[in-house]
């Protein structure tokens, strides 16, 4: 099957009802074959009869006019069946009702429900929704946690197929490994686009979600010389077109924003912009390292904690500083689309996040100043944070991402299975080890910390706080080791949708001599 059989209302006061229907192919009945067909070019023929305004409809059903073109249509297409006559209400909540008692789902319809177009068209001030991945993920998320456990998409299941088709098929042990591609139990709605999409062939339907971080990711205007490194123009909107880039010396008439196509904007810095890509680009701009250089500068701290004495004991002294060698700039379309969901879905919650605006390495990057400064969405508590690694590791993160089911072998689970992230180079370097060339390497990642759990105990419980970002209202965990122990904070994430690894950062360690 196609893309699914939907329904969903059209815009302004043209009015057509219509069903679902359920194969594929002309609707029932015969028609002239003088008739115009649907604008759309659907190959289908008009609706016969007229628009409440007096014009002749010039789209084959409601449907059709909503999904422009693609394929989706109800049985009243092209006059194949009367509309009806009476219907129960639709829900005004949509996709996102959270009332599953049987009495409320017998008296509203629903998104996915065959009769949903009918019931929004006698219902009042009710807009269909059209029918996308994003209303199938939202309908399947019960209990409204923005992820979706494996309990909860068997339960919706049935109500897929009956208004995509059988193309889902069973959620097996099998196919929930493939659902859960970063191991942490419960799915969220990059995983289940990356799932449902090729098989359902609906939309997206995340424009709306997006919102502002979408804008804010075509903000950047990088610079088009050929081979120039520089992200976006070093100097002030109003300035003339021939005044010099701060980081490039190259004029302001040469920084343009790249085109970029789908519901979600590529970072308009990046080298790809088409297709499906994967890749680590070299950062080779003169300004560069020491842009990098200063960020390990500031966040550096001399502290000594057990760990750096556990991961590096034939020499467990804390370095005196770190030098930059080398810079990458990960651009991973998958990775980055998954995160941009992830963004999105948490910038739209009816109430955002407490703000927890001291994370160093972020400060750090507002000082340095520059496009990276302006990237991030505050309202999320989205962050800049380190996570210490090898080479060759880096790479391979930025090519599969991270694993949260492989949590914690190499920096131990104090505050519980998860992904740990440090706002300090020093505490980041304690679990980077060295290639064959002596050199290592630290992920600079964009982290998305939403709904922050701080603990300042100094044995938590890591059960609960696990819990409480998989299960509860929180999405990482802040543990305060400098309050309790003088040493690092250290941040926890439990979903790698949460991450994306923008810059791999090369280094050496500095002893004192």
């Amino acid at each position: 099957m196609g893309a699914c059989q939907g329904v969903a209302a059209a815009e302004g006061d043209d009015e057509v009802v219509m069903g679902r229907v359920e194969s594929e192919g002309e609707p029932e009945g015969d028609f002239p074959t003088n008739v115009p067909l649907c604008k759309f070019a659907c190959g289908k023929a008009v609706q016969p009869g007229k628009t409440k305004r007096g014009n002749n409809f010039d789209t084959c059903c409601r449907t059709c006019a909503v999904n422009k073109g693609r394929g989706i249509h109800d049985p009243t297409c092209g006059g194949a069946a009367p509309p009806p006559t009476n219907s129960r209400k639709a829900c005004k909540v949509g996709s996102k009702c959270r009332d599953r008692s049987k009495a409320h789902l017998e008296e509203l319809s629903h998104p996915l429900d065959e009769d949903y177009a009918i019931a929004c068209s006698m219902t009042k001030d009710v807009e269909a929704e059209p029918l996308t991945l994003r209303v199938v993920f939202d309908w399947s998320d019960a209990d409204g946690s923005g992820k979706l456990s494996r309990k909860e998409l068997e339960a919706s299941l049935e109500m897929i197929k009956r208004a995509c088709g059988d193309s889902l098929g069973a959620i097996t042990d099998e196919a929930w490994l493939h659902l859960d591609e970063d191991g942490n139990g419960v799915v969220n709605f990059g995983e289940f686009a990356s799932w449902a999409g090729p098989r359902l062939g609906l939309e997206l339907g995340v424009a709306k979600m997006l919102g502002k971080s979408a804008s804010l990711m075509m903000a950047s205007s990088p610079c088009s010389v050929i081979g120039c490194p520089c992200e976006s123009w070093g100097g002030h909107e109003d300035d003339q077109h021939d005044k010099k880039c701060k980081e490039c010396k190259h004029k302001k008439g040469l920084h343009v924003a790249k085109a970029t196509t789908g519901e979600v904007p590529l970072p308009p810095y990046w080298d790809h912009q088409d297709g499906d890509f994967n890749d680590l680009i070299p950062m080779t701009g003169k300004n560069v390292k020491e842009e990098f250089q200063k960020l390990l500068d500031k966040t550096y701290r001399k502290a000594y904690t057990k760990d750096r004495g556990k991961h590096n004991p034939t020499n467990p002294k804390v370095p005196k500083g770190f030098e930059v060698l080398a810079v990458k700039r990960n651009e991973n379309k998958h990775a980055w689309q998954e995160y941009a969901f992830r963004r999105g879905d948490i910038r739209n919650r009816s109430k955002l996040p407490v703000m927890f605006a001291d994370v160093k390495t972020s400060l750090a990057m507002d000082e340095i100043g520059g496009d990276k400064a302006n990237r991030l969405l505050s309202e999320c508590n989205e962050w800049y944070l380190f996570h210490g690694t090898n080479p060759d590791a880096a790479s391979a993160i930025c090519k599969s991402d991270f694993k949260v089911s492989r949590a914690g072998s190499s920096t131990g689970t104090l505050y519980g299975k998860g992904l740990y992230f440090a706002e300090s180079i020093t505490k980041a370097d304690e679990y980077a080890k060295p290639n064959s060339e002596g050199r290592y390497a630290v992920l600079l990642c964009r982290v998305i910390g939403g709904n922050v759990n701080y603990t300042d105990e100094v044995t938590p419980d890591p059960e609960a706080l696990v819990h409480s970002c998989i299960e509860g209202e929180y999405d990482s965990v802040c543990g305060d080791r400098e309050k309790t122990r003088g040493t690092y904070r250290e941040f926890v994430l439990f979903d790698s949708e949460d991450v994306y690894v923008e810059y791999v950062i090369e280094y050496k360690r500095k002893y004192e001599s």
